[in-house]
């Protein structure tokens, strides 16, 4: 039996059991607007004797680093009371995330979720030498998705960007909070600056490099934070809507 579960108006997550084992589809957007609701949804899932935990990505169209501390989290939970986290048929959203932080080669990936079920090894490209290269030469030097097709990024409409920077930019104080580490500050900085300016490309490369930071490093959650980075993610980028079966 399934059981589904909103998890924000961005995310959905079912979860049903096939042989001892909790399969959770997400379906949506892993950001860290959701990540605070997922946190405590996928650990509720988790009990002592029945800790083995799939993770279905399929259908997740977006994510950053905030959302896949979540699952690290989850895992490191799982191993605590003798079970296991893995993910499986991971979209290529959340695979250009995994690969940007490094976490590829700390969370067990399977390339459909019958594989994660069945158990043995992981995706093959966990154990490839040349793909692992390739996955340093990505972290080392991160750009941004649309570089990494080939395609220039489409200017945001000014208007919107221009509202949704002025947004984040009130809730400086709350971005500070929210990374103890100082992470986004130059990025925050840059974009201040250029919202008092009038160059609206300058304004929309400061936004997208904040968007390239959040994809690299996780926030602590927090509703004016979620807020605004998702309405300036979505000014900037929309995420790409998944075929519905």
């Amino acid at each position: 039996m399934n059981s589904r579960i909103t998890v924000n108006p961005g995310l959905d997550l079912t979860a049903r059991t096939a042989g001892g084992i909790t399969i959770a589809e997400l379906t949506g957007e892993l950001d860290v607007a959701s990540a605070p609701i997922l946190r405590e949804q996928l650990l509720g899932l988790l009990q002592p004797g029945s800790s083995r935990l799939v993770i279905d990505l399929s259908r997740v169209s977006f994510c950053d680093a905030s959302g896949l501390a979540v699952l690290v989290n989850t895992a490191r939970r799982a191993r605590l009371l003798g079970g296991f986290l893995r993910l499986a048929a991971v979209s290529p959203q959340v695979g250009q995330v995994l690969n940007i932080t490094g976490l590829d080669r700390h969370l067990a990936n399977f390339p459909t979720v019958q594989a994660a079920t069945a158990g043995g090894a992981p995706d093959a490209h966990r154990r490839n030498p040349g793909a692992a290269a390739i996955g340093r030469a990505a972290r080392a030097h991160p750009m941004p998705a649309n570089r990494r097709t080939g395609t220039p990024p489409v200017p945001a409409d000014a208007g919107e960007l221009r509202g949704a920077v002025a947004a984040l930019l009130a809730c400086a104080d709350a971005w500070h909070d929210a990374d103890p580490s100082r992470r986004f500050t130059p990025a925050l900085r840059a974009m201040d600056d250029a919202h008092d300016g009038t160059d609206n490309a300058a304004l929309d490369t400061a936004a997208r490099s904040l968007l390239s930071a959040l994809a690299r490093h996780p926030l602590t959650p927090s509703p004016a934070v979620a807020a605004t980075a998702t309405r300036l993610r979505r000014v900037l980028n929309p995420a790409p809507r998944l075929a519905t079966i």
